[in-house]
């Protein structure tokens, strides 16, 4: 996720009312890499810092539900 590499360009890229999600495993403590597919999953704090360098606020959230407990938590997260 680089949001806050190209803020500007999701930001204007949003009519009067509209919406990002972004959909994301969640790690519950720190960074982690997956030498495999080499993705980041990072912890819930990082991805609101990430939106908030963007600009972007959070208006509505929801943790997936009835998703295997082995496998990372996945959070959605409604941006404006």
């Amino acid at each position: 996720l680089t949001l806050t590499l190209v803020p500007t360009p999701f930001k204007a890229a949003l009519r009067k009312g509209g919406v990002i999600v972004v959909k994301e495993n969640m790690s519950r403590s720190g960074f982690i890499l997956d030498k495999e597919d080499m993705s980041v999953t990072r912890p819930e704090t990082e991805y609101r810092g990430l939106f908030e360098k963007a600009g972007l606020k959070v208006v509505k959230e929801m943790w997936q539900t009835k998703f295997p407990k082995e496998l990372f938590r996945v959070k959605m997260f409604a941006l404006q």
